[in-house]
């Protein structure tokens, strides 16, 4: 174990908060202090001689000079640090410094064969589940289930945010964090889909599963895969895996245009399958799906049409995204559930003019009348978190997506008052969950003041191994999680504003791969258009 003083630089590095001013000897190609000086990698590249990639970057591996410390030859549990230009200040710069963050909680988060991975940061996760049907992929949450619905919308709004926002990945050096975490994903979904018309949806029974409380790594007993097909359709699982894939498409199409062609057919095949064979996933198979059930496919139908349009350009799916969008029942609310506004706002930031019925622009001005100004449900907690009437459940994760939808739309209207309004709101929300304005804690583990130290996650409440980790060890115990799950966004407080940081609140204390989704990209928005913003205003 390294030396406190040694740990408690490494976090403050990662935060952006200190730098080293001990005295050290001189070596040969060290940048300047916090700097990265070689260009970054498109995926994980090569560096010279004596570098190596550290979060997408080439950094110097030949000791500490004028304050940089070299990245640790195996894997650090520390947060990779996060290069924040100097002339973000204020909100921005904290939100520059999360967005790191963020990405590594969803390297917490994957499953497979970790070993195999060109980065691992997280040093507690080991492989794990390597003989489900199909390995690799993400789990959902605290648990270990593999969950594709939720999964397919979580991937499409990280590639969405940095197709939107690449700029501010850029800057912040966080590329190739976004492209790793996105392929990823993409990997699995592929491997998911059997055949055109066969597709795993899911891996692991919700109860068998959440009995379970311990490390990935030693879980054991059945993990059954469920198949999706003609005779059990799943328009909305798999619309949203082909969301997920036609967005990859996009954002690796510059990288790997062979490996983004893959995405775009195995889409396009989705697609096909999701649309010929109507049916909620849920109603076809009900006993394993109960954790999430889908309340409607049209808007999965729409939301991947529309990424399909944009992907290729062909009018077709630009008519099919609007005939399921005149089937949707619409709502202002954003979620693995609900991606109608996600579809409105795609084809109106594509110029998509209205037509047949559907006026893209008039949709979504009801969106905004909604999370601005409270309507639909919605309503503003005493210290300014916008709570829409979904059970309470990760409120922070419903004002995030809608921060995010905001900011993307920012980057696209010609009014300069719906701008300068929408940036201000997702600030605003944002700034709550940071503790930085309004709340008087941290909602993100590992940042800001009294972050949250008791997330429900198995992993992380489980301590250093060789020491035992099951339901008494780590689940019942008062005591703070022994693994940092950096970048994790958990559920949050209710309407009133009360939150209680304890293990056993999953709806309070829960994280989830759709969470930190609209979060991250929300996070990228504000890095980008708010110092433009001010600098116009």
């Amino acid at each position: 174990m390294r030396p406190a003083r040694l740990a408690a630089i490494a976090i403050a590095l990662a935060l952006g908060l200190a730098t080293l001013t001990d005295a050290a000897p001189a070596c040969r190609d060290v940048p300047a202090p916090g700097a990265f000086t070689c260009k970054q990698q498109q995926s994980w590249g090569k560096c010279k001689e004596t570098w190596m990639i550290q979060g997408g970057w080439c950094a110097a591996t030949c000791g500490r000079c004028g304050g940089a410390i070299a990245p640790p030859s195996s894997p650090s549990p520390y947060p990779t640090p996060t290069p924040v230009p100097p002339q973000l200040t204020g909100n921005v710069r904290e939100y520059g410094k999360v967005l790191g963050l963020s990405y590594l909680f969803y390297y917490a988060q994957r499953s497979g064969k970790l070993s195999s991975a060109p980065y691992n940061p997280i040093s507690w996760r080991k492989d794990s589940h390597l003989i489900d049907r199909v390995p690799g992929g993400f789990y959902d949450a605290g648990d270990h289930l593999k969950l594709n619905f939720p999964l397919g919308t979580s991937l499409s709004f990280l590639a969405w945010g940095a197709l939107e926002f690449g700029a501010a990945h850029a800057s912040l050096g966080q590329t190739a964090a976004n492209l790793a975490t996105v392929r990823w994903g993409a990997d699995y979904l592929m491997a998911c889909h059997i055949s055109d018309n066969q597709y795993i949806a899911q891996i692991g029974d919700p109860g068998p599963d959440h009995s379970y409380w311990g490390r990935p790594e030693e879980q054991t007993g059945p993990r059954p895969a469920y198949v999706w097909d003609a005779t059990k359709p799943a328009s909305d699982a798999a619309g949203s895996a082909a969301s997920a894939l036609a967005s990859a498409s996009l954002l690796l199409r510059a990288s790997d245009p062979e490996y983004a062609a893959a995405c775009l057919d195995h889409a396009r095949r989705l697609f096909k399958f999701a649309s010929k064979y109507e049916g909620k996933y849920s109603a076809s198979l009900p006993g394993p799906t109960y954790v999430y059930p889908s309340y409607n496919f049209e808007d999965d139908l729409a939301y991947a049409a529309a990424w399909l349009y944009r992907a290729t350009g062909e009018a077709a799916y630009l008519t099919a995204a609007r005939g399921y969008l005149k089937r949707w029942q619409p709502n202002p609310y954003v979620s693995w559930d609900s991606v109608g506004m996600p579809a409105h706002l795609l084809l109106l930031s594509m110029g998509a003019p209205p037509a047949d019925g559907i006026n893209h622009q008039q949709q979504f001005d009801t969106f905004l009348a909604a999370w601005q100004k409270g309507g639909s449900g919605i309503r503003f907690s005493p210290r300014g978190l916008a709570v829409p009437p979904l059970g309470n459940w990760g409120n922070n994760r419903h004002s995030a997506n809608a921060a995010f939808l905001m900011t993307v739309h920012a980057k696209y209207t010609k009014d300069a008052a719906t701008r300068a309004t929408c940036l201000a709101w997702a600030d605003k929300q944002l700034a709550y969950m940071l503790g930085l304005k309004g709340s008087d804690r941290s909602y993100v583990v590992g940042y800001g003041k009294n972050p949250p130290v008791q997330c429900h996650h198995r992993g992380a409440s489980c301590p250093n191994r060789p020491a035992p980790c099951n339901y008494n060890d780590a689940f019942a115990v008062p005591t703070p999680n022994p693994q940092v799950l950096y970048g994790a966004l958990v559920g949050g407080p209710g309407p009133d504003d009360k939150y209680v940081d304890k293990r056993s609140d999953y709806q309070a204390n829960e994280v989830a791969t759709d969470y930190n989704a609209g979060f991250t990209g929300a996070l990228a928005g504000l890095v980008q258009l708010l110092p433009a913003a001010a600098t116009s205003g």
